[in-house]
Formats: C-alpha cells, sequence, structure tokens
C-alpha cells in the first residue's frame, strides 16, 4: 500500500461532516502536486515574513503567494466546468491487471471547459488510475471521449460511486472537482495462470436423472432412437409423428447417460492473521481458478467447494455455467479463522456417489485432510491434491504435490 492510498483510506474512514475529512480532501483532491508545494511555501514565508519583521521583504513574497492563491481559487470556481458523463466500465477483471474504462465527456455549461481529468471513485479506495485521463479544452455543446485504465489490486465486489471531474485551469494549483453520481458493482476475479496440462483422470458415473439439465454436448444427449411398441413401454415414450408415417406404435428409445464429474476443494483456512497467511490463501485461491479454467475447457461438469465465512457449493460446466461464474465465487471467498473442514467434508462426501474425480487446493495437511483424502479413496473417486505451503513443486511422500505462494504467482504450466 503506498502513501496515497493509505490516505485515502484514512479519509474515507472520516465521516463526511468531519472537519478533518475536509481538510484531508482539501489538500489530497483540491490541491494539485504543484498546489500543494505552494501551500507549503507560503506557510514557510508566512512565518519567515512573522519572525523577520518588516525590515525584510519576505513578507512581500507571501503577500503575493497568497493573492496567487485567492485569485487562482476564484477563476477555477467561475470555470468549473458543467459536464454530462457517461462511462462505461467491464462487469469483471482481474485483480492486478490493468482494464480500460471509456468516459463520453460533454459540456452542458455555457463556457469552455479547460485541462479537464477524470478520476474513478470507489468504496474502499482500492481502484487506482493508470495515468489520469485528461481533456486539453472542451468548448460547450462538444463531446469527447476519455480512454483510461484503472487497476484494482486486491480480488473482491467493488462499489464504484462514479466519476469525478475536475479541472486545474487556470495555473494547475487548484482543482475545482464535480462528483458525477453512477454506481456500479465491479467484480474483481483472482488472478490466474492458464494450465497447460491437467494430470486428473477422471472416468465416467451414471448421473440418474441429471443430465437432460446439463446441456447438449457430445454425448449427453439422452435420445438414442426409435423402436416399435412393447407392452409395458410408457405411453409417455410414444412419437406420434413416427407412428402417424409407420401405421403402427413407435417409442423413442433412451440411453444411459454418463458424465465425467469433477469437483472443486479451496480450503480457506487461516489460523492466524497477517500478510503471509494472506498471501497463502490467495494463491490457493488463484490456483482453484486455473483448475476451473483448465477444467473449463473440456466436457466435465465442475463441482466446486468453498469454505470461507460462508459454505459455497456451485455447479458448472456443460452449459449450466460459465468460468466467470465460478471466479465470481472465488472472488468473494475470504480466509476462515476457524478450520472449514468440518462442514465442508460431509457436505463433499454427500454428494460424492456423483463425483468420479476431486481436486483439492489444500493450505494445510494434517490428520482431518488426511482422513478426507482416504475417504475420497475409499469410495473409488480419484484425488488430486496441492499443497500451497512451504518448499519446493515436489510431491511429498503421501503424493501431495507441494507448491508455494512464489510458485502460484510466478504461474504454474502442469498440476
Amino acid at each position: 500500500m503506498d502513501w496515497t492510498e493509505w490516505c485515502e483510506r484514512r479519509i474515507d474512514a472520516l465521516p463526511w461532516y468531519s472537519l478533518s475529512r475536509l481538510g484531508w480532501r482539501t489538500w489530497f483532491a483540491k490541491l494539485t502536486p504543484m498546489g500543494r508545494r505552494n501551500v507549503g511555501l507560503l506557510a514557510l514565508t508566512g512565518v519567515a515574513s512573522a519572525a523577520l519583521g518588516v525590515q525584510f521583504p519576505v513578507h512581500l513574497l507571501f503577500l503575493w503567494l497568497l493573492a496567487l492563491h485567492v485569485a487562482t481559487w476564484v477563476v477555477s470556481r467561475v470555470f468549473r466546468p458543467r459536464l454530462a458523463i457517461v462511462r462505461r466500465i467491464p462487469l469483471r477483471c482481474a485483480a492486478g491487471r490493468p482494464f480500460r474504462a471509456v468516459a463520453r465527456v460533454t459540456n452542458v455549461g455555457r463556457l469552455p471547459a479547460f485541462d479537464v481529468g477524470l478520476v474513478e471513485r470507489a468504496r474502499p479506495p482500492a481502484v487506482r488510475h493508470e495515468g489520469v485521463a485528461t481533456l486539453a479544452s472542451l468548448v460547450p455543446g462538444e463531446s469527447a471521449d476519455l480512454e483510461y485504465a484503472l487497476v484494482v489490486r486486491r480480488r473482491g465486489v467493488y462499489e464504484l460511486k462514479g466519476p469525478e471531474v475536475g479541472s486545474t485551469f487556470p495555473l494547475g494549483i487548484h482543482r475545482a472537482l464535480r462528483a458525477h453520481p453512477a454506481r456500479e458493482r465491479l467484480v474483481v476475479h483472482p488472478a490466474f495462470h492458464p494450465l497447460e496440462r491437467l494430470d486428473l483422470p477422471a472416468g465416467r458415473r451414471h448421473q440418474p436423472g441429471g443430465v437432460p439439465l446439463l446441456s447438449q454436448v457430445g454425448d449427453s444427449e439422452e435420445f438414442a432412437g426409435n423402436r416399435e411398441y412393447r407392452p409395458g413401454d410408457s405411453l409417455r415414450d410414444i412419437d406420434h409423428a413416427a407412428w402417424a408415417r409407420l401405421g403402427s406404435p413407435v417409442v423413442r428409445e433412451h440411453q444411459q447417460e454418463y458424465l465425467a464429474r469433477v469437483a472443486l476443494v479451496v480450503d480457506t483456512f487461516r489460523p492466524t492473521r497477517g500478510p503471509a497467511a494472506d498471501r497463502r490463501i490467495d494463491a490457493a485461491i488463484s490456483l482453484g481458478a486455473s483448475i476451473a479454467e483448465a477444467l473449463g475447457r473440456t466436457e466435465h461438469v465442475v463441482e466446486l467447494f468453498a469454505a470461507g465465512p460462508e459454505l459455497y457449493h456451485f455447479e458448472s460446466g456443460r452449459s449450466l455455467a460459465v468460468l466467470d461464474d465460478v471466479l465470481d465465487v472465488l472472488a468473494c471467498i475470504e480466509g476462515c479463522a476457524k478450520d472449514p473442514l468440518a462442514e465442508l467434508a460431509p457436505r463433499l462426501l454427500d454428494r460424492i456417489g456423483r463425483v468420479s474425480a476431486c481436486a483439492l487446493v489444500l493450505v494445510a495437511w494434517n490428520e482431518p485432510r488426511r482422513a478426507l483424502v482416504r475417504a475420497l479413496a475409499e469410495r473409488g473417486v480419484r484425488t488430486k491434491v496441492v499443497l500451497v505451503g512451504e518448499g519446493g513443486p515436489v510431491p511429498t511422500e503421501d503424493g501431495v504435490l507441494r507448491v508455494t505462494a512464489a510458485d502460484v504467482e510466478r504461474g504454474i504450466d502442469a498440476l
């Protein structure tokens, strides 16, 4: 967190009616860097003139700087632009990666607008600008597009309050601001590196009654063909169009459906607080996103199990949902101080009869987690266990692949 972001967080925490909040906002938002230097020089010359007296002409510099500030403030208020803004931003983005936004700016005032700059407001102030979107001038009635880049450092769901437009005319000292409320939600996905290869052998299991709900992809079509009616066949299976053509009863025949359903378990156990624990949780969630993306390129049905303050169970794949929906869930998960395995394991084992393989991304390796892996193996489920901890990316004697948070951040090509 840099100094500017720290200051913005302090401002955001203050009540709106607080004099401290007003002072912080005036200093960091309404004064440009040149204006802050000018105010500092004004204070320095004021103290010097009071200490040295009239025999030294320091007070003349103080009065000149004061007159400059007052004059530029008056002019900036008179020429404060009146603009109409319609901005377009994506609904989703990846943490730490810049994304582009476009704002259509129209001057609806009677005076021209000079040195126009646009910034995006967010709560909390985590959305950062990559550069500043500016316009040199905008005459009355004229419209222009402002393109600017934003970046959000951490995953989550953020509320954008709307852009704030200011003009630094005439001398770049004061910034005359005008807010444009346009609340919009921004979902920030965990940043992840796509896997080139995922070694997770997943056989097929019968999905009774569930296939018609999934999609019509590949062998998921339940219709197999027609045949002659036999006593005992269901009347609902009669194909009336074929009966009319052939002159004898014909029924539709359906085949038993088998699909590869994979469970993805993301562990969010965080017994201690601190940057290292948060980094490990974020790495586990990013690795889970990589596995979900790799499975999404196949015809697997993916069931996501993750536990933070709440237990998440989400089913994706086979056109039921796209990768973005899985990433939306992963964007909202937070670390859990209480071990979530006691709640997650029964839910997973309850549905294990439909699952043919399970990928577990863990942040701890203890007896409850060993017991869960053994229970999955005893039920005929193939497992891939990845532990985000200390050590290099090598398998342990338990068949667990160990990786570090740094390995995940650099990018893992194969699991």
